[in-house]
């Protein structure tokens, strides 16, 4: 492998890295938006319902 060659991996991975860096904060984020929509962001409160919607028994 040359030069060029390695330093286009080295983008390729660079790239990949920061494509799974924003996955994983946009997912952070959803989570935590539904978390606020279902009020769970009171540590009081204890979850009523399953993440599909099912109460809990």
């Amino acid at each position: 492998m040359n030069e060029q060659q390695l330093a286009e991996l080295i983008e390729a991975i660079r790239q990949q890295t920061d494509a799974i860096n924003r996955l994983a904060n946009s997912n952070a984020a959803l989570v935590q938006a539904m978390a606020e929509a279902e009020g769970m962001d009171d540590e009081d409160r204890e979850p009523t319902t399953y993440l599909d919607g099912s109460t809990l028994d």
